[in-house]
């Protein structure tokens, strides 16, 4: 009820006053629901879906500042995204929908959300399926998986040598994320990865910002080699393509 001022309760007529008065004990309860992220019910509880999206949105618009620090709101997204109920009517749906994919031999893909600063993505594997070796430019990552069990590689990519027509990637980390497991990236650090499901899979995607036509366009994938360059650990040699 903040976004009403006094003058606001004055200057209404009695007949809308009535029944404004007779709503707002809906209201009071949709408000609730939708600042569920603000205190409003426990700070380790479950957040449905629209309580959700309104606390990503929160985070997400802070790109625009002067003091936007992507590490942060990664790490504030994760945390956002690990209270999300998976029992949420909208998610229960696209699981649902998904499975009819089941067999296509390939990764399947949905858009849940698209605003001016994030998108959500729903991603379902099966067991083996992958998606190499790629980044997203200018972008951050929140990845949860909600079903099954997926391999994920971050990577940074070291400064190219003059000349040379292979780039190096050193590996930062290799997990197996399971139900409520969260995997981040940002413009700089962990921004080239990849994933393989052990098992059937699904997974919610948070990008922030969301992808564009140039952002698309700036995404590379690479061929990398699977052994260690000259037998340096963590090490990989990597071309386009």
């Amino acid at each position: 009820m903040d976004d009403y001022s006094r003058r606001a309760f004055i200057r209404t007529s009695l007949p809308g006053l009535l029944g404004l008065t007779m709503a707002l004990p809906g209201i009071t309860a949709l408000a609730t629901r939708a600042n569920a992220c603000s205190g409003r019910i426990p700070q380790d509880g479950a957040i449905h879906w629209d309580a959700f999206l309104e606390a990503i949105a929160r985070e997400a618009g802070r790109q625009h500042l002067d003091d936007w620090n992507e590490a942060a709101y990664v790490a504030t997204a994760a945390a956002i995204v690990q209270r999300l109920d998976l029992d949420s009517p909208e998610l229960k749906t696209a699981f649902e929908q998904a499975k009819a994919g089941v067999g296509n031999q390939r990764v399947d893909f949905d858009h849940l959300e698209k605003q001016r600063d994030f998108q959500i993505s729903f991603v379902q594997f099966e067991k083996g399926e992958e998606i190499r070796h790629h980044d997203h430019p200018g972008m951050t990552g929140v990845l949860l998986c909600a079903t099954g069990t997926v391999d994920v590689w971050n990577y940074d990519e070291l400064a190219p040598q003059p000349g040379a027509d292979t780039l190096l990637l050193k590996e930062i980390s290799r997990a197996a994320l399971t139900k409520s497991d969260v995997s981040t990236l940002t413009s700089k650090d962990r921004n080239i990865h990849r994933l393989q499901a052990r098992s059937l899979t699904q997974l919610v995607d948070i990008f922030a910002p969301p992808y564009n036509g140039e952002r698309i366009a700036r995404s590379r994938w690479f061929k990398v080699d699977p052994e260690p360059f000259q037998g340096r650990e963590g090490l990989f040699e990597a071309s386009l393509g």
